[in-house]
This record gives C-alpha cells, structure tokens and sequence, in this order.
C-alpha cells in the first residue's frame, strides 16, 4: 500500500512535506517526502501494513457470485386496424 492509498483510507492530508492523519485524537505523522519519494515513518510503516491486510481481506469478503437475470424476449404483438374516416 502507498502513502496516497493510506491517506485517502485514514482521511489523512499533506501538509508541510508530511503525510498525517488523526487517529484516536492524536496527529500521527505516516511519512515524510524526500525528495519525489514518500518514506514512511515507523508508525507509518505499522498503520500500512495493517491496513494492507484488511484490504486483502476486504476483497476476500466480496462475494464473487452473480445475480440470475430472466431474458426478456420481445414478443411480436398482433394490432388491429380500423377503418378511420379522413381528416378535413
């Protein structure tokens, strides 16, 4: 799981070259940017793995099954016409 992923599952923000998020009330810094890289704090590191395994299990959990569906096939229908006297 990336920085990016983590912080949108924690309802984290960037702010000042730091990736953090509230968690129990408390500020918990995720990582730092260095340079274009993002590098995980160790609470960081601990709250992604964490949370990268209950989203393999979230996945697990969804049912893969489908749906019956009924096909709906038109059926021709017969119409009667009338004789209409002409418009004048």
């Amino acid at each position: 799981m990336n920085v990016i992923d983590l912080l949108a599952r924690l309802k984290g923000e960037i702010l000042a070259n730091k990736a953090r998020a509230v968690i129990d009330g408390k500020i918990v810094v995720l990582a730092r940017l260095n340079g274009e890289d993002w590098e995980y704090t160790e609470a960081g590191q601990e709250l992604a793995n964490t949370h990268s395994n209950q989203v393999v299990a979230e996945a697990d959990a969804v049912s893969t099954r489908t749906r019956k569906t009924k096909e709906v096939v038109a059926q021709p229908v017969a119409v009667e016409s009338s004789e209409v006297a002409p418009e004048q």
